[in-house]
């Protein structure tokens, strides 16, 4: 069987990573058990799998006292610096494990995740970000979060049908659903912003200020819709973009965790070839979507271009991948 090998080469090619996990959610948000596990997991597999220099891995999670807090600010912050400095070829990842929420934009659906602060980032947030990339730059996200599914805005779908989840589906057993239902949400701002106001973006615009979504942004004039292009945009969904996601507690195969996570960070451990970022997706969505409990149906968008490309080992144009090894981070139970 064929196996990754890591490239010997005197030129680097720059792959950089931010890989975020939110459990601490402020009440009323219920809180997840197994985010920060996720970011580890991740940060482990990054490493040995794919030879990131573990300097170029940036995690952020909500724990008290931590460096770098993962509020939507900061993860902005962080998001436009990784863009900023890339160069052509580079490749670039970013994963966020934790709550998700559907929103409406002139009648139209769109997704964003939950920062441990309440705030959102938004589908158009993640198309500003790859509508900036560098030529030949490759930017893939990977998201466990309930309503993931077209978190980059406009991009096609490559791997993933319709599927409309039935109203009355809720999570099963132990398991903590990854999201935050809309009405919840804007009775929570209501009552600290004290707007009796039916829109979302004039609570977190007051809440926020400058910090808020670009989506929200525009609707005061701030800011020019993001640019539509051809990109190099590949999205992981955990779910469709009407589907939930869950946070899976800990049991006897291991500490607590999101589904979706475990299945891909299963499938790259039991497949040392490298995989497609298709095969990839569809792989985990057999794993899941088969569950009995809380399926969940993955989704994959993109190019069709970079949906036969291998996952985070694109083509490097002369510049080869250089990294490290590391030992293993120390999971939550």
């Amino acid at each position: 069987m064929e196996t990754e090998k890591k490239p010997v080469s005197n030129t680097e090619v720059a792959k950089k990573a931010i890989l975020v996990g939110c459990n601490n959610y402020p009440y009323p948000i219920t809180k997840l058990k197994g985010c920060h596990n996720d970011a580890y997991n991740m940060h482990n597999t990054l490493i040995k799998r794919f030879h990131f220099d573990p300097k170029r891995i940036l995690v952020m999670v909500d724990t008290p006292g931590s460096k770098n807090m993962p509020t939507a600010a900061n993860i902005i912050k962080q998001l436009e610096k990784m863009i900023e400095d890339a160069d052509e070829g580079d490749r670039l990842f970013f994963y966020f494990s934790g709550h998700g929420m559907p929103l409406c934009d002139n009648g139209e659906s769109k997704q964003a995740i939950v920062t441990c602060d309440r705030n959102l980032i938004t589908c158009m947030d993640f198309r500003y970000c790859v509508s900036r990339l560098p030529e030949k730059a490759t930017f893939t996200i990977m998201a466990d979060s309930c309503f993931s599914g077209g978190l980059i805005d406009e991009e096609p779908v490559q791997v993933g049908l319709p599927y409309i989840v039935p109203h009355n589906e809720t999570c099963g057993g132990e398991n903590t659903p990854k999201m935050i239902p809309y009405e919840s949400y804007m009775a929570n701002l209501s009552s600290t912003t004290g707007l009796n106001d039916p829109d979302i973006g004039a609570h977190l615009i007051q809440l926020f200020g400058s910090e808020v979504s670009i989506m929200f942004q525009q609707s005061t004039g701030q800011n020019p819709l993001p640019i539509m292009k051809a990109d190099q945009g590949i999205l992981l969904s955990g779910g469709e973009p009407s589907e939930k996601t869950v946070d899976e507690p800990a049991d006897k195969n291991g500490p607590a965790g999101g589904a979706f996570t475990k299945a891909i960070v299963a499938i790259l451990k039991g497949h040392p070839a490298p995989i497609t970022n298709k095969k990839l997706v569809i792989m985990a969505r057999g794993i899941l979507g088969n569950k009995k409990d809380n399926p969940q149906h993955p989704c994959l968008y993109c190019s069709s271009k970079n949906a036969d490309a291998i996952f985070l080992r694109k083509a490097s144009h002369g510049r080869a991948e250089i990294g490290e090894t590391s030992e293993d981070r120390v999971l939550e139970d």
